[in-house]
C-alpha cells in the first residue's frame, strides 16, 4: 500500500506541475477495454521539448460493478507531427485505486495514438493503451481503446 501511495503522490505532483507550469493542452476522453469496462478520463499535457510531452491523466470507471476504480497515470510521449495529424507513442506509470474488496495496484502503460486538429484550438485524439497492473493478487494486463477531445492553449 505504501508503494501505491508513493506512486499516487508522484502522479499528483506531476499533474500539478503539468497543469500549473504551462499545460499545452487539456482534454476529456472515453475508453473501453475488451471486457466492457468503460473509463472516462481527463488529461493535461505540457511540452518538454519539440518532440517530447509530459502527460498526466486521471480516469474513472463508469461501468456497473466497478464504481470507485480510478486510474492515475503519468506518461512521457514522443511525437513527430506530420500535418494534418500528430502521431505519438509513450510509456507511463501510475496507480489503479479501487475500493474494497478489490486491491489497489501499480500500473505501467504503453500508449500509442494520434491527435487530429478539428478547428483551432480543438482537436480529436484517439489512442490505444496497454495497461499492465501489478497488485497483491498478481499480474493482469490488457488494452484500453480511447477517443476524446482536447484543447490547445
Amino acid at each position: 500500500m505504501k508503494q501505491v501511495a508513493a506512486v499516487v503522490a508522484a502522479v499528483g505532483i506531476l499533474a500539478a506541475v503539468t497543469c500549473g507550469v504551462s499545460a499545452a493542452s487539456a482534454g476529456l476522453g472515453v475508453g473501453v477495454d475488451p471486457t466492457g469496462l468503460w473509463i472516462v478520463s481527463a488529461l493535461a499535457e505540457t511540452a518538454l521539448s519539440p518532440s517530447f510531452d509530459l502527460r498526466a491523466e486521471v480516469g474513472f470507471a463508469v461501468s456497473e460493478g466497478t464504481s470507485g476504480l480510478m486510474l492515475a497515470m503519468t506518461s512521457i510521449l514522443f511525437h513527430m507531427p506530420t500535418p494534418p495529424v500528430d502521431p505519438y507513442a509513450g510509456l507511463g506509470v501510475g496507480a489503479a485505486l479501487t475500493p474494497p474488496p478489490y486491491t489497489s495496484a501499480i500500473v505501467f502503460e504503453a500508449v500509442g495514438g494520434v491527435r487530429i486538429p478539428l478547428f483551432e484550438p480543438v482537436g480529436l485524439l484517439t489512442q490505444a493503451r496497454y495497461l499492465v497492473r501489478w497488485s497483491a493478487s498478481g499480474w493482469t494486463m490488457g488494452p484500453v481503446f480511447e477517443a476524446g477531445l482536447f484543447a490547445v492553449f
